[in-house]
């Protein structure tokens, strides 16, 4: 048996559907961690300080709870620091490429060679790696990698060097996968990448985010299409505007906003200003009355001092967002920022975290009254919150409702009666 442990991102999750998919096809069972298993494979993540606490968390508990069991360790932190991963004892090591090559590596480790490290030049790397994933266990909604890397340097990230520069999946793989990902049943697929607005630009036949779109609307698709997150300079009208009357692509965006201080964006190297940010939510809110608009936040970045702070909370607080993801600032190796001056002390920075998580909430609670006594399409979750079916709209409100588990994994139709908390309480009126 086998179990693969998943910290980080979306892209991280679609990874490790499709390793172990791979590890089916080879025979093994693949099933959630637990004592007595043969194999334990740590899909890690560092893209802050306590990502890469938990990645070596994780790592130590696999070997204490499994000692007999091989475990290899895979992603961006040996990626980042072969060394120390090294040093943690695992029986194979892939670096985020290579995550192609795990029978490979387990082959090599039955052969009786320990470790076995395969962690190249990610920068070298020139297509994604080879990874196809076509069902997600506990999930509803599938997550297909359509691009990989980043060719930004902003000043306080360590992903592009984990994850390479930008490479993306030609559109002929992504529409053949949402086809099989409809044939499987999945009535909703999340588009994930790590920069996922330079979709297209570096193959060989340019293209472009949007024109996958216009073509993922004409093909036969999961009926409900959703982004992760786009840079606020990527989301131009054209964009909106497709969007808007898109029969596919829900109306939900998330937007990594970091600062509303132009002096702190400039030392984030980041290309907008808080006005430019302003302007593109209520320009998007005027085309999608009814779009939902999550915004990442970083806080206690050097140089940040109450000032600065009030601005990003000031800007946000006027803007009809429905919530946040708020983040304190996390020191990365071989970044610029870890070694800028003026750094914020670890209790300024929790206080602003509070303030943000605060108004996040508020923000959720506003957004979700607004549907009242209106219709919602969910899609029913395969999995009880407290007992109760829950289910996502569209524009990501998340909704309880009353009902049996012959609901879950189909889109029904709710009238959202009351808001608890920052859930919706919906009645059933009917399947779709």
């Amino acid at each position: 048996m086998a179990a693969i442990v998943t910290l980080g991102c979306k892209v991280n999750q679609f990874e490790s559907e499709a390793i172990g998919e791979t590890l089916e096809e080879m025979g093994w069972k693949v099933v959630p961690f637990a004592p007595g298993l043969d194999l334990t494979i740590v899909n890690t993540c560092v893209v802050t300080t306590r990502a890469e606490a938990d990645s070596r968390r994780w790592i130590r508990r696999a070997r204490r709870v499994n000692p007999r069991g091989l475990l290899l360790v895979i992603g961006c932190y040996p990626q980042i620091d072969l060394q120390s991963v090294i040093t943690l004892g695992p029986d194979g090591v892939a670096g985020n490429q290579e995550k192609e090559s795990i029978p490979d590596i387990i082959e090599e480790i039955n052969q009786g060679k320990r470790p076995v490290i395969r962690v190249g030049d990610i920068m070298e790397a020139e297509t994604p790696p080879a990874l196809q994933a076509t069902h997600f266990r506990r999930h509803t909604r599938a997550f297909l990698k359509i691009q990989d890397g980043c060719n930004a340097r902003c000043s306080y990230c360590i992903v592009p060097l984990a994850r390479g520069r930008s490479r993306s999946i030609p559109p002929s793989q992504i529409l053949a996968s949402l086809q099989s990902l409809s044939a499987a049943g999945y009535r909703e697929v999340v588009l994930a990448g790590i920069h996922l607005g330079t979709y297209g630009l570096d193959l060989n036949h340019k293209t472009t985010l949007l024109d996958l779109l216009r073509h993922i609307e004409e093909e036969k698709s999961p009926a409900r299409i959703r982004l992760s997150s786009l840079e606020p300079q990527e989301v131009i009208p054209e964009l909106v505007h497709f969007i808007s009357s898109s029969q596919k692509v829900c109306p939900h965006l998330h937007l990594p906003l970091q600062s509303g201080a132009e002096e702190i964006l400039r030392r984030m190297n980041r290309p907008y200003t808080g006005e430019f940010f302003h302007d593109l939510v209520l320009q998007i809110y005027e085309e999608i009355p009814n779009v939902a608009i999550g915004v990442d936040v970083m806080v206690g970045f050097p140089g940040e001092d109450e000032k600065a702070f009030q601005k990003t909370y000031d800007l946000l607080e006027d803007l009809p967002i429905s919530y946040l993801h708020v983040f304190p600032f996390s020191p990365r190796p071989l970044t610029m920022a870890a070694r800028m001056n003026q750094q914020v002390e670890m209790r300024g920075r929790k206080e602003r975290v509070k303030a943000l998580r605060d108004l996040s909430r508020e923000k959720r609670r506003d957004f979700y009254s607004r549907y009242i006594n209106k219709t919602l399409s969910l899609l029913i979750e395969h999995r009880r919150e407290e007992g109760i079916l829950r289910g996502l709209s569209g524009n990501y409100i998340f909704c309880l409702l009353e009902g049996g588990d012959e609901l879950m994994g189909k889109e029904v139709e709710v009238i959202l009666k009351e808001v608890k908390g920052e859930r919706g309480v919906g009645k059933l009126t009917q399947r779709l």
